[in-house]
């Protein structure tokens, strides 16, 4: 998720590790829905990732909970760098993407 549009350069990235109610509260302060989520990009290049998220849904994606981590975090990445999944196509290209990252980085 990616509020705002994107700004012309981003100087510094922060990948900022937060627990479900401050990934609630912000989704509900930008977003306007309370409920947790796994990642949130802004576009001056914070992007907040929860661990908990992470744990529940990492055994479904095969992945170990440090991945699924990292795969949110390039989840982010790629929204900064442009792609979007508000669109049923979009987000399979962005899961194409991430993909693809997620097995180089891990390579």
């Amino acid at each position: 998720m990616l509020p705002g549009p994107l700004p012309g350069r981003i100087d510094v990235i922060e990948v900022i590790l937060v627990e479900r109610v401050v990934m609630a509260r912000v989704h509900g302060n930008f977003f306007d829905d309370p409920t947790e989520t796994d990642v949130i990009t802004f576009p001056y290049g914070e992007i907040l990732v929860c661990p908990a998220v992470a744990r529940e849904q990492s055994p479904g994606h095969g992945l170990e909970v440090e991945e699924e981590v990292l795969l949110y975090a390039l989840h982010g990445l790629l929204h900064l760098a442009g792609y979007d999944d508000a669109t049923p196509a979009l987000a399979r290209q962005m899961e194409r993407a991430q993909s693809r990252l997620l097995k180089q980085v891990l390579a």
